[in-house]
């Protein structure tokens, strides 16, 4: 266990959360485009389904701030180098490193998802 006032090691080397970190702001920038477009009327279905955000009986735009929500919180804890950022937040099973390129934003394991 450790002491209030001791860091954990990173699991991830810096230039590994750089690229995530980015990873998880382009996200960002690409779903507030999106909502933006939501919002001024334009129809984004195929946007949002192939984005991954298009969630039955929703409506487009609370999809999208969710999500916005989703990848602010994991970019936060990639910077606070916070343990939970990586891990399912159902188990807690750690990602690989290459899962976490490929998704940035992932919350659960494939058991979970």
């Amino acid at each position: 266990m450790i002491a209030e006032n001791e860091t954990a090691p990173a699991r991830f080397d810096g230039a590994t959360r750089e690229l995530l970190r980015r990873a998880l702001l382009h996200r960002g920038a690409t779903l507030a485009q999106l909502l933006g477009d939501v919002l001024s009327g334009k129809d984004r279905a195929l946007a949002l389904l192939s984005l991954g955000v298009d969630r039955p009986g929703i409506r487009p735009e609370e999809a999208l701030r969710k999500a916005l929500e989703e990848v602010e919180m994991r970019r936060r804890l990639l910077v606070a180098g916070d343990d939970r950022f990586g891990r399912c937040d159902v188990c807690g099973v750690p990602f690989t490193t290459a899962a976490l390129i490929e998704l940035p934003w992932a919350d659960r394991c494939q058991k979970h998802a």
